[in-house]
């Protein structure tokens, strides 16, 4: 587990690695939440450490609406050169494309697996059979069928 940082050191360590011009990460020694994301506390105000970074290093966000983003995908990284503002939409295609996010059969919340939503959308349209079959709402069948849920599976060759 982290260290908390002593009172200043979060604002300290952040302004060190400001200027820090390196294609490496630089990861957050101090607290880390259990999604890997630091904690930092600048003018008694607490959050993410990436995220103060990014404001440190490239101003404001343009809105609240807007993330600071990783190009590298590592949460507990505060190197400003691989940081940007992004759109929630942004920011979770980066997380994606670096395999960062956790969807499908990874996801702790679903039990259907890829061979069950391609047997779901080759099976003949009986919704109460399949809801039955795989303890899933109508909903759920008619999104999975229409690519809405689990876009990324993709059907077999024929």
């Amino acid at each position: 587990m982290k260290k908390t940082a002593p009172k200043g050191s979060s604002e300290a360590f952040l302004r060190a690695h400001l200027r820090d011009h390196t294609d490496k990460c630089i990861l957050w020694p101090f607290k880390l939440r259990p999604s890997g994301y630091g904690l930092a506390v600048l003018a008694s105000v607490q959050m993410h450490a990436h995220r103060w970074a990014c404001i440190l290093a490239h101003g404001a966000p343009p809105n609240d609406e807007y993330h600071a983003a990783h190009s590298c995908g590592h949460p507990s990284c505060i190197n400003p050169d691989h940081l940007r503002w992004a759109t929630p939409k942004e920011n979770s295609d980066d997380r994606y494309n670096h395999g960062t996010i956790i969807y499908g059969e990874k996801s702790g919340k679903t039990a259907l697996t890829a061979d069950d939503i391609r047997a779901i959308r080759a099976a003949p349209p009986d919704l109460k059979y399949l809801m039955g079959r795989y303890g899933v709402s109508k909903g759920c069948i008619s999104k999975i069928r229409s690519r809405q849920r689990w876009p990324h599976i993709k059907s077999e060759a024929a």
